[in-house]
């Protein structure tokens, strides 16, 4: 087959690219639920347009060339990939498919910075960032903490929480400058790609954009802690200031384009002249067929899992808790809640069921809450099949419980033991687990008995 026109060869691209999207309908599924409907990644809705017009702009750069060897590693990758779904290990997912994406079309395509920065910005797109919450949300309390020794005000500072006369801020998690520090990476990224040719001036603009970025951020919680002092916390952008930031990183934007221009004046470049090229028709096929034969629709198929063409969101079973001492489990499959009464003991015991249809559908999923509204952990014991966790609440009161995640025929109060029975399992193509929950309330001292009763039940 001659790709004569590089319109043409573009509009393949294009097609390939929305058919390594469409086999893996749990990654489309992912970025909808974290990604394109979650304000720290609002920038997502960009990406498909940038990555679409980059591919056009290279068009006449892109040579058509089958390599095998990448082939292998695509196939390999696509391994990975799913054995991760069936044991659900979302992390690997999002961090491998751009890899899985890069791999596809370079096996069709000779490598270049002109195929493969546009496809890398998918990293951009899928929720791989949130590891980075905790040190930037520690570096911001750094800086706030920092510039308000600076002025006049009275501050105390305790862990996230900064106190003034008028009222205490917490510096939470959608506070870390996450969002900023993520989209100044992926303009960095594309100014590198676009302007700059020397190594040193695309590492300066990458550290001026990154670091630049946890300022900004810096200073808008300062700015709004001083909004408050002056305004006596009556300011509407105290309560709502997600706007705010905006405003100041908007102009730190302007700037950062300024420094390209200054690093590298940019010369207009002619546009290569596009030569006819010829791609085999089997070697196009054989990429097809491999990848679609190991692809998330292929591993949704042979689960069984239906519909196979399920690209929504996901769904969260309840959203209300429970007002008697049960975990907060917003997503499961079945669940059966029992009383037992256990040598005149009375033994809250709740099992849930997990089908594994989507990545909430899981007993170690992130809005889990083993402990009950209203309770408080104390301390906690892990054992060989289990957990024990003891309990107090605001009136003094004082409980104990016990759970434990099953998959692979294996009992363990370790997620992380958990997770490895589940990648155990996943090679039998089964996504089933479970998660068992028993609460008791304590009338012996450092409810040595009740501790005693849970052991005997879990050995029953």
């Amino acid at each position: 087959m001659t790709i004569k026109r590089a319109d043409t060869l573009f509009t393949l691209i294009v097609l390939l690219l929305g058919y390594s999207l469409f086999i893996y309908p749990q990654v489309i599924s992912d970025w909808r639920t974290y990604s394109f409907d979650d304000g720290t990644y609002s920038h997502a809705y960009l990406m498909p347009f940038i990555i679409v017009t980059l591919l056009w702009q290279q068009r006449n750069n892109l040579v058509l060339r089958f390599q095998t060897g990448y082939l292998l590693a695509m196939l390999s990758v696509m391994a990975i990939l799913a054995i991760s779904i069936a044991a659900q290990q979302v992390s690997i997912i999002r961090l491998l498919f751009p890899l899985y994406v890069i791999l596809l079309f370079c096996t069709l395509v000779k490598p270049s910075l002109a195929l493969v920065v546009p496809l890398a910005l998918l990293w951009f797109i899928s929720p791989v960032w949130g590891s980075l919450t905790g040190p930037l949300q520690y570096i911001s309390v750094v800086i706030t903490k920092f510039i308000m020794q600076l002025t006049h005000i009275p501050v105390y500072v305790d862990g996230n929480f900064v106190q003034i006369p008028q009222g205490v801020f917490e510096i939470a998690e959608g506070c870390s400058g996450l969002r900023y520090f993520i989209v100044s990476l992926a303009l960095s990224t594309l100014l590198c790609h676009l302007h700059l040719r020397k190594l040193k001036n695309m590492i300066l603009l990458t550290l001026c954009a990154v670091v630049g970025a946890i300022l900004v951020n810096g200073i808008r919680i300062v700015l709004i802690i001083l909004i408050g002092y002056y305004s006596d916390m009556q300011s509407a952008i105290v309560k709502d200031h997600n706007m705010f930031g905006w405003f100041l990183y908007i102009p730190f934007i302007i700037v950062l384009f300024y420094l390209v221009g200054k690093l590298e004046p940019h010369a207009p470049k002619e546009e290569k002249q596009y030569l006819p090229q010829n791609i085999a028709t089997l070697p196009l096929v054989l990429v097809i067929v491999t990848s679609l034969l190991m692809s998330g629709l292929s591993v949704r198929l042979l689960m069984g899992q239906y519909p196979l063409l399920d690209f929504s969101a996901v769904e969260l079973t309840t959203t209300e808790k429970a007002q008697t001492p049960s975990p907060y489990i917003p997503a499961y499959s079945r669940k059966a809640h029992n009383v037992l009464d256990a040598a005149g003991v009375e033994v809250i015991d709740i099992s849930y069921q997990f089908d594994g249809r989507h990545d909430a559908n899981r007993a170690d999923y992130y809005l889990n809450n083993i402990i009950p509204d209203g309770w408080a952990k104390v301390e906690s014991e892990l054992t060989d099949n289990s957990r024990l966790i003891w309990l107090s609440d605001h009136s003094g009161n004082s409980a104990i419980l016990q759970y434990w995640y099953e998959a692979n025929g294996q009992k363990s109060g370790s997620v992380g033991v958990y997770k490895r029975n589940r990648i155990k399992q996943a090679l039998q193509l089964d996504a089933k687990s479970s998660l068992r929950w028993q609460f008791v309330r304590c009338s012996s001292l450092r409810c040595q008995d009740e501790a005693q009763l849970l052991r005997q039940l879990l050995n029953e």
